[in-house]
């Protein structure tokens, strides 16, 4: 799937449904405030849905990916996303086990370049568990292992199943905020399977800083995919695509922008067959590095211990 640089990039098919729906926009006009209010309740029915296609085309069409993040949250936590859920269960053995699990491999290779202590691993968007209960056995010298999701429901359901473990624990809501309320060292941030492409570029851009400032030293591990024409190298901002309006982000570009170093790296185009061909998915491992303005003041306190320690030595 191409990247939608503007609205004459969709599918015809989208774009005459969003034709339809600024019609009934203008004759509806107080259905299509609600259905922007709640763009995913399930509740709507053929007009609501017309009418939040049309939503999401003019969107693009006004470059507002403020409003397309809006509509991915309420998704993610609303009723609705219970059909995928339900609907997409096999994606941890044919697409995660069959196609991307080589990055815990990887990961477990430069798990010594965190240093000495415990190490944890945080998965955004950890859905239903079962990759986080699996990285947990593949990954033994991971001290605690943390899911962080928008859905209520599937994080109960997780935490009921997991309830006698000491290593996984499953949180519900924003993973910026729960990052800043439990800082800790040598942390590893993973995502899998299309969960940063539901953020905004500044969001992710934040989120990576931050982590490196109160994390480090720290790693991300990503596992998304990407529009099948975005280019890596003469494109660095993100791009909406597919079905859902997500964005396609340049990884490595915003990584290495907010102090990363990339390690590993994979692009991998779909087979024919796989689900939302084409479309190419991106894998790589970074590594965080301390800031300079915290390595200085950290040298200065150095400093100033050693020369106080010498003068107490007079």
């Amino acid at each position: 799937m191409n990247a939608y640089r503007s609205a004459s990039d969709l599918p015809l098919n989208r774009r005459v449904k969003a034709m339809v729906g600024n019609l009934l926009k203008v004759l509806r006009p107080a259905l299509a405030k609600q259905v922007d209010e709640k763009p995913f309740d399930p509740e709507w029915g053929s007009a609501g849905k017309l009418i939040r296609n049309a939503h999401l085309l003019n969107a693009v069409e006004r470059r507002d990916h403020e409003t397309l993040r809006r509509y991915f949250t309420h998704y993610w936590s609303s009723a609705t996303s219970v059909e995928f859920y339900d609907g997409f269960a096999h994606r941890f053995e044919d697409l995660f086990l069959r196609h991307h699990s080589v990055i815990a491999r990887h990961l477990a290779d430069v798990l010594h370049r965190l240093g000495e202590g415990p190490i944890r691993l945080v998965e955004v968007g950890s859905g239903d568990g079962r990759v986080l209960e699996w990285l947990s056995r593949e990954l033994p010298g991971i001290a605690t292992l943390h899911g962080v999701d928008l859905n209520e429901r599937e994080i109960e359901k997780c935490r009921e199943r997991h309830r006698d473990s000491t290593r996984l624990h499953f949180h519900a809501g924003d993973l910026l905020g729960w990052l800043r309320a439990n800082p800790a060292p040598r942390t590893i941030l993973v995502t899998n399977g299309g969960v940063f492409e539901y953020l905004l570029e500044d969001e992710l851009r934040n989120l990576f800083a931050e982590l490196r400032e109160s994390c480090s030293p720290c790693m991300v591990a990503v596992t998304e995919s990407i529009a099948d024409d975005h280019d890596l190298v003469g494109e660095p901002s993100s791009l909406p695509y597919g079905h859902e309006f997500a964005f396609s982000h340049n990884y490595p570009a915003i990584l290495r922008g907010t102090g990363f170093e990339i390690g590993w790296e994979r692009n991998r185009p779909t087979e024919p067959g796989e689900e939302n061909h084409p479309v190419r998915w991106y894998q790589l491992l970074a590594s965080g590095i301390e800031s300079v303005a915290k390595r200085v003041s950290n040298e200065r306190v150095s400093a100033l211990f050693f020369t106080t320690a010498q003068f107490a030595a007079l």
